[in-house]
């Protein structure tokens, strides 16, 4: 039933796109128009609160909140007891802005609803009401560093197809050590067979040595005995 979230997101969407455009004289872009809706609706809340209630991010929010005051749009007071604590206020210019929010909601709300009969108006509301709790609940639990269980599956199957593929590498390895090896270790006449004839070295050893020495001594002694004086 993931078509059900997806045309949720695509009205999301378009309604933003159509903010955007229609309140650009009121310098409220990105978004801007829900928290001043929600100031001139709840008017003192505190600032810190904010985030939670529309449910976005503190950075967010306290970047939003400080446009509108640049803008004149809202006023951030401190608490008649806690200094830290501070609340936010709609500025005059900030109602006569949210007067005009109004009407595009109406309007929007009419054009939307279209076709819709007052019955399946209250319990579409109804169900929604219900979807935007559950994903609350999700929403809360990431916020506070949680995983969802289709994130550890989705890890599992990733370790799994890696484990995979490493057996898969050492089994490849292997094959080839094992081809290597046999060429390797092929037996040595097998080897002095297929390569070409040795040269045939003599290996001088001390004995040896000593006796052409003496055959070469005996021999020069000849020659001299056999020359005329």
């Amino acid at each position: 039933m993931k078509e059900v979230l997806r045309e949720v997101e695509a009205i999301a969407r378009c309604s933003e796109a159509i903010s955007s455009i229609e309140f650009k004289h009121l310098k409220l872009s990105r978004g801007l128009h829900l928290y001043l809706t929600f100031i001139c609706e709840n008017p003192g809340e505190p600032a810190g609160t904010v985030p939670d209630r529309l449910k976005v991010k503190r950075a967010a929010a306290s970047r939003a909140l400080q446009k509108l005051e640049d803008e004149g749009l809202v006023v951030l007071r401190e608490a008649p007891n806690l200094r830290k604590d501070k609340r936010v206020y709609p500025t005059e210019t900030g109602k006569s802005a949210y007067l005009f929010i109004q009407d595009e909601g109406e309007y929007s709300d009419e054009s939307s609803l279209r076709g819709l009969s007052p019955d399946e108006t209250a319990q579409l509301l109804d169900m929604l009401y219900r979807v935007r709790l559950n994903v609350e609940k999700d929403w809360r639990f990431v916020q506070k560093g949680g995983r969802r269980p289709y994130i550890h599956e989705y890890y599992n199957r990733l370790i799994a197809a890696e484990s995979q593929e490493q057996d898969l590498d050492d089994k490849r390895q292997d094959a080839e050590s094992s081809q290597e090896n046999a060429q390797v270790n092929e037996p040595f006449s097998e080897q002095k067979e297929s390569a070409e004839p040795a040269r045939q070295v003599s290996l001088w050893t001390y004995e040896e040595s000593a006796e052409q020495d003496a055959k070469r001594n005996l021999e020069g002694k000849q020659s001299e005995d056999r020359k005329p004086d």
